[in-house]
């Protein structure tokens, strides 16, 4: 299967009436390539609401891409009627999140097996029974709970049951869509056990999603690093855990909890929230939590490129060195997320920036024209002017970074050992000079 530029936008709330309005739409998937190979297991890991599962759900045509191809075998789902793609789905199967609401609580289990061979006119009845009870065997339950309903099973039977559903058809490729996540943890490893050896059972294909790092490292051959509705970066699995390239790739490793108990608990975290969908970031989606923001002036940007005139004003390199910088930024992000308060500090700029000084600049204080930036935001903080201070440091340290002004495009790394690809601006095209 290959992905090339596929977007899903969906309207926000209000309707036709907000899209008159100018309402923005919501971006859920934005621009996603990638391809699948044929009986892989490419892991599709990311933060809840990033995409994930709109994703998965638009690749089976369950919502229609706003843009961009979806081929599979060779044929272009897209071009197709809702009558012509029906054949296709005998081949292309999902398993949902929820174990208990994606059954029919009125059906017995072998009718819900059985369902899908039907609606695809495969076998006679009694073909049709047999392969039911064969698959809730494959699963791990037994024949005899053909006659059961749903209510009757556990979570991690009724996932079992959810499996034996999705391969009565004989797929070729099964999106599994957090299929582990409900369930506790010894019962998720026997799940996944049984997915494993239904896949070199019958060579499917797997789009397994999740956020579940440890489950991910298990289960996949690739893994695809997916924030705010982009592909960050995309790798075999070993390379990417043990050299992730992408600052949020990096991220998600630290944020593992480590099964040692001398260990202090403390992980890698990300400050901030996602950014909304409907307003995504210029540039790259990340930089407005990413730790690795490029100063302004390391690479080329227009102002053309630029969010406005006044970052267009602020164009120029500060030549700052890195802990100095990632003081800097790190206060710009402080003060527009208000992390920090000023209830104890006297109301004049003066007692505001050595607070700042003490709080974000110990030990290495920017000089020159950042200085005097932080010095107007400590004037202006001392003045409650929260917003104008933010927006006066974003403007001037931010949003000229070529970060923000530019969106990467996917760089493929040819390695003697790997393949992958990077959507980030520290890695560059060096023969065109070009943000990658």
């Amino acid at each position: 299967m290959e992905v090339d530029g596929m977007s899903k936008y969906f309207q926000s709330e209000g309707g036709f009436l907000a899209s008159l309005r100018g309402a923005a739409d919501v971006k859920a998937v934005d621009d996603v390539t990638f391809d699948i190979k044929k009986g892989e297991t490419l892991a599709l890991v990311g933060e809840s609401g990033c995409g994930k599962s709109t994703l998965a759900r638009t690749i089976l045509q369950l919502h229609r891409p706003t843009e961009g191809s979806i081929r599979f075998k060779g044929t272009d789902l897209t071009d197709l009627s809702s009558r012509e793609i029906r054949p296709l789905r005998q081949d292309m199967q999902m398993v949902f999140q929820d174990p208990h609401s994606s059954l029919n609580p009125r059906l017995k289990v072998g009718q819900i097996i059985e369902e899908p061979m039907k609606a695809h006119d495969m076998y006679d009845a009694a073909g049709r029974r047999e392969r039911a009870e064969k698959l809730l065997e494959s699963v791990g339950l037994e024949a005899a709970h053909y006659h059961r309903y749903p209510h009757e099973f556990s979570g991690g039977q009724r996932q079992r049951v959810n499996l034996a559903r999705a391969f009565s058809t004989d797929p070729e490729i099964i999106m599994c869509d957090e299929p582990t996540s409900a369930l506790d943890v010894s019962v998720q490893a026997q799940v996944l056990n049984v997915m494993k050896r239904l896949q070199d059972e019958f060579g499917v294909t797997y789009l397994f999603i999740s956020h579940d790092m440890s489950v991910v490292r298990y289960v996949a051959d690739r893994v695809a690093v997916m924030y705010l509705g982009h592909v960050a970066e995309l790798a075999e699995k070993e390379a990417l855990f043990e050299n992730p390239k992408h600052p949020y790739t990096r991220a998600l490793l630290d944020s593992i909890p480590v099964p040692d108990p001398r260990s202090t608990g403390e992980r890698g975290t990300l400050a901030g929230d996602v950014p909304s969908p409907t307003n995504p970031p210029s540039g790259c989606r990340f930089r407005t939590r990413c730790p690795k923001l490029i100063q302004p002036g390391t690479y080329d940007v227009t102002r053309e490129e630029l969010a406005d005139d006044a970052a267009g004003a602020a164009l120029q390199s500060y030549d700052l060195d890195e802990p100095t910088w990632r003081n800097v930024i790190g206060f710009v992000r402080a003060v527009d997320r208000r992390s920090f308060t000023l209830e104890n500090v006297e109301d004049s700029p003066d007692a505001v920036r050595a607070f700042l000084d003490e709080r974000f600049f110990a030990g290495s204080t920017p000089s020159g024209e950042p200085a005097d930036v932080i010095d107007d935001a400590a004037r202006l903080l001392a003045e409650e002017r929260w917003d104008e201070a933010a927006d006066h440091l974003r403007t001037t340290f931010e949003e000229p970074s070529i970060c923000a002004a530019r969106r990467p495009a996917y760089v493929l790394e040819e390695d003697v050992e790997e393949e992958r690809f990077v959507a980030c601006h520290l890695y560059r095209d060096s023969e065109t000079d070009s943000s990658h």
